[in-house]
């Protein structure tokens, strides 16, 4: 009997150690970026004034002054679209959604075809991105730039079109599924990516791009939620560029702030960032915290709108005008906000969830419905502190519905399946195309 026992411990001992073997051997550890002055050209981002309301009890709260960079760049947009000769001086707002970027790309890929000069959405001022929006964000500040050529924003959508165009997914991830998590610390290795963005910026080497970015007459910005402060930032794309020694250096900043941004926890492999000081910041999708993040700003669009219309109407002429013409100044005065939601706006039915009682199940179910309410909430409260601007929407709703015989529909275990990449690309297009256009406005407040 003692033998037996201790046969029995020496067996639970060997696979102890077996397994902590084999945990160290296949464990993901994280995915470092070294780039000097890194976080020189990162700012937190502002949580906007009804937050700052919520959070009033909060000890030692930080209050922002809105004086950071892309304020300014929102003020100087107002002010743009309030000169006499009225060019427009727009936003972009490109959100998260993985694979779903495909739709964005097909997009703005059809608009610009669709277009004598290759200019997708004339009049863009700034633009904004959250993980699969920030790599957007790099290619459309020159695509829909009107200072670079027609031949050079051709350039950059074919690249954007490239990077949404895998031929199998291991181009883009290691997926090893949410099951081996315990194992491998996260559902999928990045390092495909990395490779990959690089590749989209400077195919075989070529610096055209990333130095296109850099002179870009548009304002771009990428964000994310630092872990350990949970805090939301953004860092300024021109900046990251400009500060770098060569193209080369350049591009792998920019894949460090577009990955920093994409790095959801437990799906991604964790990414950190290590700036001049050596020290690495493990970074998060900037999701977590907002799917889009103009509204962190919009409270400035708001303040530089009234301040103009007082200017021109006269502060007691603006008290006690009546809110119809108010709201219709107001519109005039405002820069247009353009939203692209990269991916539904809905979730479907999942009837299975009666007949199985699994936690994976459950807590993808539940994850899910959390990123969705995040979403539209985040697209929604842009209202709140823009009440009578113009914005227009764009979402990859009707992904399964519309006329299309261009690859396969969505599979829950496939974070990129070129299939259904290729059949999102054919949706931009067809929403491109359609009668109506893409873009649909919010209501404004009544």
């Amino acid at each position: 009997m003692g033998n037996f026992l201790l046969g029995v411990g020496a067996t639970i001992v060997a696979l102890g150690v077996l397994g902590y073997l084999g945990f160290r051997l296949f464990r993901r550890g994280p995915l470092t970026f070294k780039i000097d002055g890194f976080y020189s050209h990162v700012v937190d981002g502002d949580v906007g004034p009804f937050i700052r309301d919520v959070q009033a009890d909060v000890p030692d709260a930080k209050i922002c002054t809105l004086d950071d960079r892309m304020s300014c760049s929102i003020r100087d947009a107002v002010q743009c679209h309030n000169q006499a000769e009225r060019p427009d001086c727009n936003v972009l707002l490109l959100s998260g959604g993985g694979q779903w970027g495909a739709y964005g790309a097909g997009l703005f890929d059809t608009l610009s075809r669709h277009s004598p000069d290759e200019l997708a959405l004339p009049g863009i001022g700034v633009i904004t991105g959250i993980s699969t929006g920030s790599l957007q964000a790099l290619m459309l500040m020159v695509g829909l730039d009107p200072a670079q050529t027609p031949d050079m924003r051709r350039f950059a959508l074919d690249r954007l079109v490239w990077g949404y165009s895998p031929e199998r997914e291991s181009d883009v991830v290691n997926n090893t599924k949410l099951i081996s998590v315990p194992l491998y610390g996260s559902a999928a290795g990045t390092a495909p990516l990395r490779k990959r963005i690089i590749e989209a910026l400077m195919p075989g080497g070529d610096p055209r791009l990333v130095e296109a970015i850099g002179n870009s007459s548009i304002e771009g910005f990428v964000g994310f939620v630092e872990a350990e402060r949970g805090v939301f930032r953004y860092a300024e794309v021109k900046q990251l560029v400009n500060a770098a020694p060569d193209a080369a250096a350049a591009a792998q900043a920019l894949a460090a702030a577009s990955m920093a941004s994409s790095a959801m926890p437990v799906f991604h492999q964790q990414l950190r960032v290590a700036g001049s000081d050596g020290k690495p910041m493990t970074q998060y999708d900037g999701g977590v915290r907002r799917s889009v993040f103009f509204d962190r700003a919009m409270a400035a669009v708001d303040q530089e709108v009234r301040k103009q219309m007082a200017a021109q109407t006269g502060p007691e002429a603006l008290a006690t005008m009546k809110q119809a013409s108010f709201g219709d100044d107001y519109e005039r005065k405002a820069p247009t906000v353009y939203v692209v939601r990269n991916g539904p706006t809905a979730r479907k039915p999942d009837a299975a969830l009666n007949t199985t009682s699994g936690p994976l199940r459950n807590g993808q179910r539940g994850y899910d419905l959390l990123v969705n309410e995040s979403e539209i909430g985040a697209i929604a409260g842009l209202r709140l502190n823009n009440p009578y601007g113009k914005i227009m929407l764009t979402s990859a709703d009707r992904y399964d519905t519309f006329p299309s015989d261009v690859g396969e529909n969505f599979k829950d275990d496939e974070m990129f399946k070129p299939a259904f990449m290729a059949r999102l690309r054919d949706l931009g297009r067809h929403k491109a195309e359609r009668p109506t256009g893409p873009w649909w406005p919010l209501s404004k407040i009544a």
